[in-house]
């Protein structure tokens, strides 16, 4: 079973939002972006504050702000809120999961289906008065079950009819759906002691607890029928050394079962496999606790604290992903919440999450926000969505006006689509998408470009498209700003080419870099009329024809419906990053490769004379 989409009404910041999934990107990987005080976090509180999943204990102490139903109510309306508060999530059922509902019923029930739906939603709903909560708040099922009773003709609608077998289907439904984890950063302070029992893991809130079902979970995974009362406290408080020589071979259990677990997985990230993880289980005068700590080859034991801030956070990360989110005899999907994951690590800590969150994403989904650009990956575009709020006027220096809050969510590509301008709201996937590797330095000889789009152009058609990947190419900021890059090369006796269009603001680039440069540059500036006399006029994007231009682009934003020259070069700067070929005609790529020739040998002949 699948979540296919979330729909919010009137939750904190939020008016009216929804969130479609079903577009599912083949990864399960969800991007959230937006600047600040847009509501990415606001948008992560809604899902975790849906209470269908059966896993109720879990839910109470996984979330570090435990929103109350007061903290809820709409910013702007808290002084009197007469309305409700609504949160509805739809789920796809599959081929299996309809096969399993449908023997249940007829076996344990007497009754053969003849209506099953593959879709069925699920709402959360809380009705206030005068801004205070009216009773507890309500669960509403749309589900359609219709069937058969054996020995009888007429059909039956079990909610109307046979509510108690309509429940028990219900609740078989129930332990299909999807379990939504939340994650928040708070949580991956990983604590020195995790206590088992006594004040610690009572009364201080979520976070304790959590770490104590950690240690549940990693019983679980030994398959020994384990339980912390049973197996850890007992026999910490009995005081006979032979309880206390279990514990001891039980801590060993433990710790070749993590390290064996995160062993793989820590070595594509951290880059060395030299690492234990280590259990003990211990007493003090507040009770039994279980210390993690890791030892590293001939260095030593260190606790956790004592490791960078990278370290730690991996280790929690890899710790809850592989046995927090996947259970004892659990077979559901699993929708993991990440708010602004690994936020404040390293560029190369960012870059390492980013592929271990590929490496996990086929055996779960993934929801998480970001503000960084080491965090988006370019493949993940289709269910990459943009968060913006009413109460920022342009973006995150704007005033905020309470009054105008509203939370919205638009699929990346619709909204690049419709708000190009807005650049800072989605600055992170343009970030990467524009990324160019410094090759100056490592090159003899190279292409520039008057412009970044052109570069993009060129780039996409030679290397994707033509296979063709010697030529060194470096963008310049517009067709008259290449003069620094042309004195680099000209100072350091390098060979180089200029590029240039050949309409009017080319022509004029070039006569003033003659002017500038002089003969240093005459055999070096070229524009599209030197390669191909009939390109007189013409600037890059000319070479392909429109129908070509509208189509690249309709591939990466397929509701533009006319000609976008911003939409065309994202399109190509997008395709470029993830290797996809387009069609187009024979007569374009024969054109590009016309350039590519004309370029490629203009450079060989240049550097022998």
């Amino acid at each position: 079973m699948k979540l296919k989409k979330i729909d919010v009404k009137n939750f904190k910041g939020i008016q009216h939002l929804e969130l479609d999934l079903s577009k599912t990107p083949s990864n399960n990987v969800y991007t959230l972006v937006g600047i600040n005080e847009s509501g990415k976090t606001t948008i992560l509180e809604a899902l975790d504050y849906f209470e269908y999943n059966d896993d109720k204990a879990l839910k109470e102490i996984s979330n570090a702000s435990q929103l109350s139903e007061n903290d809820i109510i709409p910013i702007n309306k808290r002084s009197n809120f007469n309305d409700s508060i609504e949160i509805k999530f739809i789920f796809e059922l599959d081929d299996e999961d309809i096969e399993e509902v449908t023997k249940f019923a007829e076996k344990n029930c007497g009754y053969k289906l003849s209506e099953l739906p593959n879709e069925l939603s699920l709402t959360q709903k809380y009705i206030f008065k005068d801004s205070k909560l009216q009773g507890n708040h309500q669960i509403i099922w749309d589900v359609n079950l219709k069937g058969i009773k054996k020995g009888r003709k007429k059909e039956t609608n079990l909610f109307k009819e046979d509510n108690e077998i309509w429940k028990q289907l219900i609740e078989l439904i129930k332990q299909k759906m999807p379990k939504v984890l939340y994650f928040p950063t708070t949580l991956f302070d990983f604590p020195d002691k995790i206590y088992l029992n006594g004040v610690n893991v009572e009364n201080k809130g979520y976070k304790p607890q959590f770490y104590k079902a950690v240690v549940q979970d990693i019983l679980d995974s030994l398959g020994d029928d384990l339980n912390i009362q049973t197996h850890i406290i007992d026999r910490m408080n009995s005081g006979i050394e032979t309880d206390r020589e279990n514990i001891d071979q039980l801590a060993l259990k433990m710790s070749e079962k993590i390290t064996k677990e995160i062993t793989d997985e820590w070595s594509q990230v951290l880059k060395n496999r030299d690492y234990e993880v280590v259990v003990y289980v211990k007493k003090d005068e507040q009770g039994c606790y279980v210390e993690f700590k890791v030892k590293k080859g001939s260095e030593g034991i260190f606790k956790l604290s004592e490791r960078s801030l990278g370290f730690r956070w991996f280790f929690v990360f890899l710790l809850i992903t592989q046995f927090r989110g996947f259970r004892k005899n659990e077979n559901k999907q699993v929708i993991f919440l990440f708010d602004e994951p690994a936020a404040n690590l390293s560029r190369n800590a960012q870059n390492q999450l980013l592929k271990s969150l590929e490496r996990i994403s086929d055996k779960c989904s993934i929801i998480y926000t970001t503000h960084s650009q080491y965090l988006i990956n370019p493949n993940w575009l289709e269910g990459a969505f943009v968060v913006t709020n009413s109460a920022l006027e342009k973006d995150e220096l704007s005033e905020y006006d309470t009054n105008k809050t509203n939370i919205k969510i638009e699929r990346y590509r619709s909204y690049v689509n419709s708000h190009p301008q807005n650049t800072s709201y989605f600055q992170p996937i343009l970030d990467v998408l524009e990324y160019v590797p410094n090759e100056l330095d490592f090159s003899d000889s190279a292409v520039i470009f008057e412009g970044k789009n052109d570069y993009y152009t060129l780039n996409y058609f030679f290397k994707i498209m033509l296979g063709k990947r010697d030529l060194i190419m470096i963008p310049g900021m517009s067709c008259d700003s290449a003069h620094n890059l042309i004195s680099l090369y000209a100072g350091w006796g390098k060979n180089a080419v200029v590029v240039l269009d050949s309409d009017s603001a080319g022509e004029d680039s070039k006569k003033e870099y003659l002017n500038k440069f002089g003969p240093l540059v005459e055999e070096k500036l070229v524009t599209f009329k030197d390669i191909n006399k009939k390109w007189s006029g013409k600037c890059m994007e000319k070479i392909l024809s429109k129908q070509e231009r509208i189509s690249i682009q309709q591939m990466c934003y397929p509701d533009s419906k006319t000609y976008n020259k911003k939409l065309f070069n994202k399109s190509l700067q997008e395709l470029l990053m993830t290797n996809i070929k387009v069609n187009v005609s024979e007569e374009t790529l024969k054109n590009f490769e016309i350039i590519y020739n004309y370029l490629s040998d203009k450079l060989k002949n240049d550097l022998v004379h």
